[in-house]
């Protein structure tokens, strides 16, 4: 081997161990990454409600519209299945679910509503109809009716909504709001047709 070819060689090599040293650089922080990446990444879990038919999956802090919306459901069959006898184990139930910031309200309505539930003896049924996810408010509508019963023995049949603001806290869902009253579900495309026909009815009435 002549002197240049030996020179063509050597710089040859530390050409290449310059580019392998970048390149196994790169390869290293890729690595970092992925294994960041990889450890802060919130584990996914697949679910099947049994109130629902289709599958669910949750995440510490988040879940899908069925995950939501069979826990919604699971709510209004609780609250809306009202006895004297089982009202205090219901709003026991209800209570670790409860967001900090409605826990005062919700608790004292409910005080309030069951003691009136044993004292004049009314039993409450609900029958849900159908449950539907809002996306836009991330709320969950429980539709059906509700049969109320008193003292009396007579049962009076409404229709109901029950609706939720369901939030994901550690995998376990939270009630951060929640509503009920009569009628159909007031979801944001209902309330936009409502505030329309009231504005034409002012405007007539002008």
């Amino acid at each position: 081997m002549n002197t240049s070819d030996f020179v063509k060689t050597w710089e040859g090599s530390l050409t290449e161990n310059k580019w392998n040293r970048i390149f196994n650089g790169a390869l290293a922080v890729g690595v970092l990454i992925l294994a960041y990446m990889a450890f802060n990444k919130e584990a996914i879990v697949v679910i099947k409600p049994e109130t629902l038919g289709s599958e669910a999956w949750i995440t510490r802090s988040e879940a899908s519209e069925s995950y939501k919306e069979s826990w919604g459901l699971y709510f209004a069959q609780l609250t809306g299945n009202i006895t004297p006898v089982n009202v205090d184990f219901i709003k026991d139930r209800l209570k670790p679910l409860l967001s900090p910031k409605i826990y005062s309200d919700v608790i004292d309505t409910m005080e309030s509503q069951s003691k009136s539930i044993q004292d004049d003896r009314i039993t409450i049924r609900f029958e849900p109809r159908f449950v539907e996810y809002e996306k836009t408010s991330d709320k969950v509508f429980v539709y059906g009716y509700s049969f109320v019963k008193g003292a009396t023995g007579k049962e009076e049949r409404s229709e109901r909504t029950y609706e939720y603001k369901i939030h994901i806290a550690n995998y376990a869902p939270m009630i951060i709001d929640l509503d009920t009253y009569a009628g159909k579900p007031k979801t944001e495309k209902v309330i936009e047709q409502l505030e329309r026909k009231e504005e034409a009815r002012r405007k007539r009435n002008a």
